[in-house]
């Protein structure tokens, strides 16, 4: 089998970044979305996640590209456990919305390496991609989320705990290089 690159506008790919599951690659993601346009069709009632799988008719990509494809996954898995273990206000479904912004911005950096982001670029990021603050403003969210905040006990820099991120002044920059 071969591979093939597509595409896609920023729109489709943030779209498709929102609707990944932890460890699905956009390939999957792809194929769920085709099964439940076939199913939507035929009326059928849904496929647990694992006959999707066995029901593919393309064979799995050969090792050497899961390979070359993990380390990137690894990063964001790496950058998710850490976030989860930094005792951050909140929880259920709007604790679960902060976690995904604060991955989108961590893939916004990793997308721009070496590129000084300011947080005005991460609030028109959520802007743009529509992304769920789960506070009633993007300031309360960056106050209680992100930025260094003593008063709440919170001594470090949210962003600054990930993999490979640093300060540059007010910015933020991605070095790939883990602390």
């Amino acid at each position: 089998m071969g591979r093939t690159t597509i595409q896609v506008s920023d729109e489709l790919a943030d779209e498709l970044h929102e609707r990944k599951e932890r460890g699905d690659s956009y390939e999957d993601v792809i194929w769920r979305l085709i099964e439940e346009g076939d199913q939507s069709a035929s009326q059928e009632p849904p496929e647990s996640p694992h006959s999707r799988t066995e029901r593919r008719d393309a064979p799995s990509p050969p090792p050497e590209q899961e390979a070359a494809e993990s380390p990137q996954e690894s990063v964001q898995e790496d950058a998710e456990d850490v976030l989860r273990s930094l005792d951050l206000s909140g929880s259920g479904s709007k604790y679960e919305a902060r976690v995904e912004t604060v991955l989108a911005f961590y893939e916004h950096l990793r997308d721009h390496p070496g590129e000084r982001v300011s947080k005005g670029d991460l609030e028109d990021l959520v802007e743009e991609c529509g992304l769920d603050v789960a506070y009633a403003s993007f300031g309360s969210f960056w106050g209680n989320w992100v930025k260094k905040n003593e008063s709440q006990g919170r001594d470090f820099n949210t962003l600054t705990q990930l993999p490979g991120v640093e300060m540059d002044g007010d910015d933020y920059v991605y070095t790939g290089e883990s602390a």
